[in-house]
């Protein structure tokens, strides 16, 4: 009876040992994002899903978590809160050299995974604010994107480049895309800048909605002048019936977005990222439309400043892709 006892308590000891084995080789991936209302978060969870149903049987565990986007994202990797992020491939070229608003601030860790769509400069205006011409914006109501985020950013930068204003000629609103569509729909908002891939969930709400709202749009002169301040802005057109009543093509301008890593994140793990993203893209273009704006022919296209990580040199080189001097990390070299 006592031997009986005994072999039972082993037994048990044992199957706990393995549970608890089990439990500590789950490797937790975070992918940050942005608001819920824009396009990082939706497509950050359609990563995470497809990551999952490939590599949870592997030990890792993948979530999508939003933010205030790109400037908060870089702030958690540097600070080890999460291992993966959607960013701006402009502001992660300045946080790894440590330039511009990085200047005493740099992150060295960072690294790119892929290229993805271009980010696009969207300021929604209610058509009965008056707004036709940048210019207009002065004295008006705009949300320019949250606290520390990729948005606020580009706001200040395109109200100064391209219509010389500041944040103190405007009343700016420091709010997330879901909360400035409302606020717009309500009469509390004249305009917002929605700094993302297109389309945008809270834009199209918009342009279904009842409020007449129009894009304001950036003219050959106005993205020369751009350019002289940012040269990686380029020319993005979205075509006419992308957004609900849009009867003609907007001239906008846009930034490339990436997937971006911290150098502590393995190889294998970034290496099976690129496996599910490839592979599963058809998929991914289904469940969202950002997805059919990603050039996979060209994934390292746009990235500025930050090098990929060795996980993606490694997936790209098998792949036949040629990896340009300027992106391979210092511990490939």
């Amino acid at each position: 009876m006592k031997k009986g006892f005994i072999a039972a308590l082993l037994a048990i000891f044992a199957l706990s040992a393995a549970v608890a084995g089990t439990a500590q080789a789950v490797e937790f991936v975070t992918i940050v994002t942005g608001s819920t209302g824009g396009t990082y978060y939706p497509v950050g969870t359609i990563i995470a899903n497809s990551m999952n149903k490939e590599m949870m049987s592997k030990g890792v565990k993948v979530s999508a978590q939003s933010s205030g986007g790109t400037i908060e994202n870089l702030k958690m990797l540097k600070n080890d809160e999460a291992e993966m992020a959607i960013a701006m491939s402009n502001l992660t070229g300045f946080a790894y050299k440590g330039v511009g608003t990085y200047e005493g601030n740099q992150i060295p860790s960072l690294r790119y995974v892929m290229g993805l769509w271009p980010d696009v400069t969207q300021i929604v205006v209610r058509k009965e604010a008056g707004i036709e011409t940048w210019g207009d914006l002065k004295g008006k109501r705009m949300a320019v994107g949250p606290p520390a985020s990729g948005t606020e950013f580009t706001s200040k930068l395109v109200l100064r480049a391209v219509a010389g204003l500041t944040f103190e000629d405007i009343q700016p609103e420091y709010i997330g895309y879901s909360e400035a569509a409302q606020a717009l729909q309500n009469g509390r908002l004249d305009a917002f800048n929605a700094e993302t891939g297109y389309p945008v969930s809270a834009v199209s709400e918009l342009y279904a909605g009842r409020v007449p709202v129009g894009m304001l749009e950036f003219s050959d002169d106005e993205l020369d002048e751009l350019q002289l301040e940012a040269p990686y802005y380029a020319r993005v057109v979205i075509p006419a019936d992308v957004y609900p009543k849009q009867t003609k093509p907007l001239n906008l301008v846009g930034v490339k977005s990436a997937l971006i890593v911290s150098d502590k994140v393995s190889d294998e793990i970034v290496y099976e990222t690129l496996k599910v993203i490839y592979n599963d893209r058809e998929a991914m273009k289904q469940a969202h439309a950002a997805f059919t704006k990603v050039d996979y022919d060209h994934p390292m296209a746009g990235l500025y400043g930050a090098p990929l990580h060795p996980g993606a040199v490694k997936f790209f080189k098998e792949q036949g892709f040629e990896i340009p001097g300027s992106l391979l990390p210092p511990e490939a070299k």
